[in-house]
């Protein structure tokens, strides 16, 4: 086990064209914040569009308002997974609704021609759902529940920016020792 006191970590999102990716949906935004000794970094925001090459369903467009031509001249997946993985390298990763992210990780790392993941990670999903007694759990809800900002939901870089903010208030609240209980190893 690693030391959360002592850890890097990175809270991630993205953004899809579905919400599977066994059926074929695929990331069209990548977005990911640092955290270390419990401030975020934002000079150092990793940030890309991802062009991948099949359609984004108009329904979906209209949930993050990202459409075709946005995304049609960012680079390919390919390009952006080894930057990816190297940027995250053995940080903890945070997200929220975690294990929904890391099966996009997945697949997106084997469609790239690289090993996916075997990151310790937490879920800001999980942890606010054992912790805070009321729902909804989304992070619209608990950013305006906890006071962590006003953001754009469902664009990745906010969403990530929103979840670290809402790690760093849970571990303020509640401790790092505690967030220890909720920490994972990633097997793919």
């Amino acid at each position: 086990m690693i030391n959360l006191k002592e850890a890097v970590f990175v809270a991630f999102d993205f953004e899809t064209t579905g919400l599977s990716p066994y059926k074929g949906d695929r990331i069209i935004e990548i977005a990911a914040v640092p955290i270390y000794e419990n401030k975020i970094k934002y000079d150092y925001i990793f940030q890309s569009l991802v062009n991948p090459e099949i359609k984004i369903p108009a329904q979906v467009s209209s949930y993050h308002k990202l459409n075709n031509s946005d995304i049609d001249t960012a680079p390919l997946l390919t390009d952006i997974m080894p930057k990816f993985k190297n940027y995250i390298s053995n940080s903890v990763l945070i997200s929220h609704n975690v294990e929904m992210d890391l099966n996009f990780l997945d697949i997106a790392a084997k469609e790239s021609g690289i090993y996916s993941v075997d990151n310790y990670y937490l879920d800001t999903l999980e942890i606010s759902r054992f912790f805070i007694k009321n729902g909804p759990y989304n992070l619209e809800s608990l950013s305006k529940k906890l006071k962590l900002g006003k953001f754009i939901p469902h664009r990745a870089r906010d969403d990530a920016i929103i979840t670290a903010k809402l790690f760093l208030k849970l571990v303020k609240k509640f401790s790092m020792s505690q967030m220890q209980d909720f920490l994972k190893k990633w097997r793919g």
